[in-house]
């Protein structure tokens, strides 16, 4: 059996150290669009409507967000969420990291807060256990699910299982 073009991403060899640092990788709406379909099929079965995506200057605070248009999910057919990423990056494996990390919270409130809504409960996007669902399913893909990633040890171990 092949391995999927989501495995190969994960384990391709890393780029040198003084690339990464330089954060040389840059991305683009259409590749961040691709990655997210990709996942999707991969992980999530399609069960993720597509997001809006806002590319950012490099922030100091976050790689990633994923943010709710609305204090409530409006709408179970279209995303409610923005997935805001950095457009510079160490490396491929991170951008994908993160990506699939904030994938994580669209879940939480485009498919989880319909269901929590109907039960008389409040909708969520948090660190809790409903974000650790797909865990080891992106496990599996290479991909460690973590409430944050280290820099430091990133650049200790260049590992994404140690990161």
């Amino acid at each position: 059996m092949s391995k999927s073009i989501l495995t190969q991403m994960m384990y391709e060899d890393m780029p040198s150290l003084s690339y990464q640092k330089r954060q040389a990788y840059r991305t683009t709406h259409r590749e961040i669009v691709g990655l997210f379909k990709l996942l999707n099929k991969e992980i999530f079965n399609n069960r993720l409507p597509m997001p809006d995506f806002r590319i950012i200057q490099r922030s100091q605070d976050y790689w990633g967000m994923c943010s709710a248009k609305h204090f409530v999910p409006v709408d179970n057919k279209r995303s409610n969420c923005v997935i805001t990423l950095n457009n510079k990056w160490y490396c491929k494996q991170w951008l994908v990291m993160t990506l699939a990390h904030e994938m994580c919270h669209q879940y939480q409130w485009d498919v989880l807060s319909f269901k929590r809504l109907k039960e008389g409960k409040q909708p969520l996007m948090s660190h809790g256990p409903s974000f650790f669902l797909f865990k080891h399913k992106l496990a599996k893909y290479g991909i460690p699910l973590r409430r944050a990633h280290s820099i430091r040890q990133w650049f200790t171990h260049q590992n994404l299982f140690k990161c």
